[in-house]
């Protein structure tokens, strides 16, 4: 039986989606369950149109508790990745950055360096801290990373 169920939005690389799933396994391993919002690939809505995608976007978002930011090697890359997060930010939702293997910290994308939460490596004690609202800054390797005045981690 699950503790707590967690609603979250993953803003990610569309080829880094197969991590997905073993992202959530890695935070069900925890005792919670996952109610995942995120638009993939393997369910594409197929839009072209800009502002229609957005009005698709952020009931998503809004339903979240917890954004976890997929950060892989081309997620700095993507515009709708720093849309997400600007959105998230602006509508008060935690923000979470989680590294995949073969990410480095300079995978960050701009918007989560400006309004990320916590940021850590593939560990799901650290992960389930993040989400639960500790305020924790690694690099992509685990180690501890240094904080600015403001709370936000300097790059």
């Amino acid at each position: 039986m699950s503790k707590n169920r967690i609603n979250v939005f993953i803003p990610h690389y569309g080829k880094d989606e197969e991590h997905i799933p073993k992202l959530k396994k890695l935070i069900e391993s925890k005792g919670y369950s996952v109610s995942d919002s995120s638009i993939v690939e393997t369910n594409p809505n197929n839009a072209t149109n800009t502002e229609y995608i957005k009005t698709l976007l952020r009931p998503k978002i809004d339903r979240a508790g917890t954004v976890l930011v997929l950060i892989g090697p081309k997620t700095h890359e993507r515009d709708w990745v720093n849309w997400e997060i600007d959105y998230a930010f602006r509508h008060g939702k935690r923000i979470v950055g989680v590294f995949i293997q073969g990410a480095t910290d300079a995978d960050l994308p701009e918007s989560f360096k400006d309004y990320g939460d916590a940021c850590v490596a593939w560990n799901s004690d650290k992960l389930i801290a993040a989400i639960e609202g500790e305020d924790i800054w690694h690099d992509s390797t685990g180690n501890d990373r240094p904080i600015d005045g403001s709370g936000r981690v300097t790059c």
